[in-house]
């Protein structure tokens, strides 16, 4: 069976740096050789239950979180928005970053915020934002 649609591989680095761990010490943590969790994380290698149940665990993230693509694509979405927002706060005063910040605090809706994001890589040469087909 061909679980490739599944990304588990980029899911994994995804939680990988989400918890600011390098390859190396997630492989460490999960007792699993870094080359193969290089291997896994881009796709070359698909892992054993015991081996996704090792990363979990090292990650501190259950299985289902790693087949979880709803939350990959909400995760992917939040950390480019917060990218961006960082990108456009650098270097700004403490006032203006304030202000922007309270702005973005009353836009809850993901919606707005779906529509934000859209604005802000209008400029990104043909990007699209996560979850657009």
């Amino acid at each position: 069976m061909d679980y490739s649609h599944l990304n588990i591989g980029g899911r994994i680095r995804f939680l990988r740096k989400q918890a600011s761990l390098t390859l190396s010490q997630l492989a460490e943590m999960a007792d699993i050789d870094g080359g193969f969790i290089n291997c896994i994380e881009n796709g070359k290698k698909t892992p054993s239950l015991r081996t996704l149940v090792k990363i979990a665990m090292a990650l501190n993230v259950s299985i289902a979180d790693i087949f979880s693509e709803e939350d990959f694509v909400k995760d992917v979405f939040d950390h480019q928005v917060s990218s961006q927002v960082r990108a456009i706060l650098k270097g700004k005063q403490q006032q203006e970053r304030e202000k922007f910040l309270a702005v973005l605090k009353t836009l809850k809706n993901r919606e707005i915020l779906s529509a934000m994001f859209d604005i802000l890589h209008t400029g990104n040469r043909g990007r699209r934002p996560v979850g657009s087909r």
